[in-house]
């Protein structure tokens, strides 16, 4: 397998963890959502709370190690 170089280790942290927050906060609501026709709030808060959403804003306190992964 070729090794890609185009990810920094902080960028495999990101994804393990966004992997760990998808596993327990997204999937197991999944289909609910699905059939409700729209996500919970609480998901989207928990999200914000944990620097997954607009990393890039500034004032993005949640995650601030995240930010290094979309320069």
């Amino acid at each position: 397998m070729i090794e890609r170089t185009l990810f920094t280790p902080d960028h495999d942290a990101f994804r393990d963890a966004f992997r760990r927050f998808a596993d327990k906060e997204i999937a197991p609501f999944h289909e609910a959502w699905e059939e409700a026709g729209y996500v919970d709030r609480e998901v989207w808060r928990k999200a914000g709370a944990n620097g997954y959403l607009c990393p890039t804003m500034p004032g993005n306190t949640a995650a601030p190690e995240w930010t290094s992964c979309t320069r």
